[in-house]
């Protein structure tokens, strides 16, 4: 690393911590406030646990503004000592002054890609489960609702619904089975009143079946049976929240449940918009570097970085939207990906060919 890249990172990591180590601060002002007037129990340990987990939770949603803060406190003192003209005398482009700073984007993006897979889904259920027994003083339970998956056979289709299953006990209520001949005739309507669902086997306590082959024939069930591609233990995780699941457990649900028939929007659309979040702190500071250096007006640039904040994560929450408000394939948010990507290239080509001083 050459002297003038340790200066440049000297510089902004002094900026950085110390915004970062401010806002973290107003994380555990409000931590403490909140458990103060909010809690419904006053052991130290909570808030103790509370702050503790709510301080790299903070640090991650929080950094795509703390970053490009510090990013404009930086430049802004560049340009003040013409830094950033020097550096073009000497042939250096305005890419080649930010890299330091974009490199440390990057990196970070990575950290936290690989934070999503470990250490944060763990702690947003811990900040959950204190929030709804400590907090909000309810139950928590381990139930999954409305679930819908299918079976291929060499006979037909399975079509299974299970209204609430209880993933500690196996036991469900409300189910519905409809099988389905190769050729798309509908042979026999399962209703369950009550289960159990154990290792790979769902067995049927009590209901009624309507068998379509032999007329409109009904019977009562007594210990109906059906074998499932998944175990019990695989179905737990569709009862937790899906910030809780880490991305590798988000990419298994997302290809087991297209098996079994699915709806997996919802796993594909929470990575890809982790993938996106992870990488929108280095995406806007490219955008916002072209923009500061092109014009050297510290004031526009704290303009632009709000506007594409909110371009950013607008794209990054894409997915998201169109797989639970819009009911579309998350897929089409790489539209909007793709056309961010081309903008920011178009901006750091602009940085790599410089600019007219």
């Amino acid at each position: 690393m050459k002297l003038f890249d340790r200066y440049l990172l000297s510089q902004f990591f002094k900026i950085f911590l110390t915004l970062e180590i401010a806002s973290l601060l107003l994380v555990i002002v409000y931590a403490v406030t909140d458990f103060l007037l909010a809690f419904k129990v006053s052991d130290t340990k909570v808030v103790f646990l509370y702050t503790l987990y709510l301080l790299p939770t903070s640090f991650y949603i929080l950094s795509p503004v703390v970053f490009n803060l510090s990013a404009l406190v930086f430049f802004r003192r560049l340009l003040a000592k013409n830094v950033d003209l020097t550096a073009q005398s000497f042939t250096l482009s305005p890419l080649r002054l930010s890299m330091p700073v974009a490199i440390v984007g990057f990196l970070m993006g990575g950290l936290f890609l690989f934070m999503n897979e470990s250490l944060l889904p763990t702690l947003f259920k811990k900040l959950w489960y204190i929030e709804k027994v400590f907090k909000k003083k309810q139950e928590v339970g381990r139930i999954v609702s409305q679930l819908w998956f299918l079976k291929k056979t060499q006979t037909g289709k399975y079509f299974v619904y299970i209204g609430n299953l209880d993933v500690r006990t196996g036991r469900f209520t409300n189910l519905f089975i409809l099988t389905v001949s190769h050729r798309g005739k509908i042979e026999e309507v399962v209703e369950g009143i009550s289960g159990r669902w154990e290792g790979k086997n769902i067995f049927v306590n009590s209901g009624k079946a309507y068998d379509f082959r032999r007329g409109y024939f009904a019977e009562e069930l007594r210990n109906l049976s059906l074998k499932t591609e998944i175990d019990l233990s695989e179905v737990g995780i569709f009862a937790e929240k899906i910030t809780h699941v880490r991305m590798s457990a988000l990419l298994s649900l997302y290809m087991k449940g297209s098996l079994l028939g699915l709806d997996v929007n919802r796993y594909l659309s929470e990575v890809l918009y982790r993938v996106g979040m992870s990488f929108l702190p280095v995406v806007v500071f490219l955008l916002i570097t072209e923009r500061v250096l092109r014009g050297r007006n510290f004031k526009k640039g704290f303009l632009y970085l709000f506007l594409y904040l909110g371009v950013g994560w607008f794209v990054a929450s894409s997915p998201k939207v169109l797989a639970d408000k819009a009911n579309l394939q998350p897929q089409y948010a790489l539209i909007f990906y793709a056309l961010l990507l081309s903008y920011l290239l178009k901006r750091v080509y602009d940085l790599h060919k410089g600019f007219r001083l």
